[in-house]
């Protein structure tokens, strides 16, 4: 066995606290981290520092990461599983930081068979029951409060494929309805889909209207679940507005309500 997987399966309370500065450096000016409850902020806390005991932080790329970023990765990365529990987490322990935004190659292939090759910028990446990629100068923009989350969405990608299958369906508990789970996550994807392309229309007559969530979104199901944690998280009123059936769906997940 591994050191890492034996620190793994030790008691997520038996682990040395974050050191206090770092911790509340943390938390400073992130409505998520810093409106929280005592009781979930000491939860979040003994969280986030099995998370850093157990995760290897590998920079890349000439990236420099420093303890404060660690803990930043922490807090933010341990908020989805606040009330889901560590084991969520148990089949991956490498966390890549990269400086900034890098370039990924991507395909996509149209409803009409077309295969387009393109190379797309990404601020985070996971890879299957693999390491998560990150960017430092997007972690560090994260969680103010403005539906930005890098570390939530690559999270959220995580628990999306605890199931084998990354579809925008994690795990769900047997209190809920994945029938109903996966018709008011298509459902609202569509409608931003609509919302995406009416706006590129109206942009072109120089006329534009906010969206609810990130363009990110539009991508694809995957996407629009990451995304939707994000705002969640971190804007829940954007969402709880545009889409409530999502929002209270996303609240009984990582509540447990």
């Amino acid at each position: 066995m591994g050191f890492l997987s034996f620190l793994r399966r030790k008691r997520v309370d038996s682990y040395e606290e974050l050191h206090q500065e770092l911790w509340e450096t943390a938390r400073a000016r992130r409505p998520a981290l810093s409106s929280l409850s005592e009781e979930d902020v000491a939860s979040l806390r003994r969280l986030s520092s099995w998370f850093i005991a157990t995760r290897e932080f590998v920079p890349i790329g000439g990236a420099v990461l420093n303890e404060q970023d660690k803990a930043t990765i922490a807090a933010l990365s341990c908020l989805p599983i606040l009330h889901l529990g560590a084991v969520w987490y148990d089949d991956w322990s490498t966390v890549l930081v990269a400086p900034d935004g890098f370039v990924h190659s991507m395909t996509e292939v149209n409803e009409a068979g077309v295969v387009t090759e393109y190379d797309d910028e990404l601020s985070g990446r996971v890879t299957e029951l693999g390491p998560v990629l990150l960017s430092l100068h997007d972690v560090l923009e994260s969680g103010y409060g403005d539906g930005y989350n890098v570390v939530v969405h690559e999270m959220a990608h995580k628990l999306d494929e605890r199931d084998g299958t990354l579809d925008g369906c994690p795990p769900l508990p047997r209190s809920m309805s994945r029938r109903e789970w996966k018709a008011a996550f298509s459902a609202a994807y569509a409608d931003f889909r609509g919302r995406v392309e009416h706006q590129a229309f109206r942009k072109r007559w120089n006329s534009s209207s906010r969206l609810p969530l990130d363009e990110y979104a539009a991508q694809s199901p995957e996407e629009f679940f990451a995304v939707a944690c994000e705002t969640f998280f971190d804007a829940p009123h954007r969402l709880k507005e545009a889409y409530p059936l999502v929002c209270s769906m996303l609240g009984a997940f990582f509540t447990g309500a």
